[in-house]
């Protein structure tokens, strides 16, 4: 299986080695001086065009850096192979990159990335050129390393029905292939909370901010809530609400910048005309009788903060 998209940055790569041996003194300066950004050993980038890139692309490109100087057919895995597939994060990336090596010894690397000693899987596919690890190996082996929000928000993708999918998931994982992956890697590392966020993985998140919410919320004992339930009324479908609790009454929403704000959410529509749009929806869910409550970001990630918004709101 091989899959590329568009990386238009990548162009801007700058190779020391192919910098003119005449010239090199004169770039070191530059680069000393922020002119240019150094991504992996002897590869750089200009500064102008490091700073244009999102987080994701930040760290897409730390990972492209390193392949263009490593041995071929590093596969890159954990959070990498994450990126690859352009799963979600909870927060920014970090910028260690991450390949499997199995149980050979690699020695110091001029490439600057972390070898994890895990069995090397007989299947990889390839994204943008780079070898990664399956989809299900991929969040398998990020559910032993990340934090539990991070492990569900990643199998949470996987999982997803199609209109919630990523541009890269193609096809939807199963719980069983989950299942059959965590139990094919021998090692006590991260197994308990890879085995819970496997029980909390749901394919109805709609976002890494819903899997969050969902996850502090079962660390708090809160009552597991409903799922992307459908409200209509006499107008006809009035949307999918991302938590419901029928016995209070309660609709919940995690409302992240995101959906104002990115082009791809907005399909054409200003972030004023967004905003008003969920004005409206919101009136229509209130009319019907229940009580809605939003939070974002910050709510999402806190303990306290979200106990409290949702027993302001009325839950019990």
């Amino acid at each position: 299986m091989q899959i590329t998209t568009p990386i238009p940055w990548i162009d801007s790569f700058i190779l020391t080695r192919t910098v003119e041996s005449g010239r090199r003194s004169e770039f070191y300066r530059a680069a000393r001086a922020g002119r240019y950004i150094r991504l992996a050993h002897g590869v750089h980038v200009p500064a102008t065009t490091w700073s244009s890139l999102s987080s994701d692309d930040r760290y897409l490109a730390r990972i492209h850096a390193v392949a263009s100087v490593s041995r071929p057919g590093l596969l890159f895995s954990h959070r990498s192979a994450a990126a690859l597939w352009r799963l979600p994060s909870i927060g920014d990336w970090s910028p260690v990159v991450e390949a499997t090596v199995g149980s050979m010894s690699t020695g110091p690397s001029r490439a600057a990335f972390t070898a994890r000693q895990y069995p090397v899987p007989s299947e990889h596919v390839v994204i943008d050129g780079l070898a990664v690890t399956t989809l299900a190996r991929t969040v398998i082996d990020v559910g032993r390393l990340a934090s539990l929000g991070a492990a569900v928000a990643a199998m949470d993708a996987a999982l997803a029905e199609k209109d919630l999918r990523t541009a890269l998931i193609t096809e939807r994982v199963t719980p069983e292939q989950l299942a059959a992956e965590f139990h094919r890697i021998e090692s006590a590392r991260g197994s308990r909370r890879c085995r819970d966020a496997l029980e909390l993985a749901d394919g109805l998140s709609g976002s890494a901010g819903e899997s969050l919410s969902r996850v502090n919320m079962h660390l708090l004992g809160i009552h597991r809530p409903v799922l992307q339930q459908e409200f209509r009324d006499a107008q006809g479908l009035i949307g999918y609400v991302d938590f419901w609790w029928p016995e209070f009454g309660l609709i919940g929403e995690f409302d992240g910048v995101g959906k104002y704000l990115r082009a791809d959410i907005l399909e054409g529509r200003s972030t004023a005309d967004a905003l008003v749009a969920e004005k409206k929806r919101e009136d229509r869910l209130r009319a019907l009788g229940p009580r809605v409550t939003r939070w974002g970001w910050e709510v999402a990630r806190s303990l306290p903060l979200l106990s409290r918004q949702l027993r302001d709101a009325g839950l019990r």
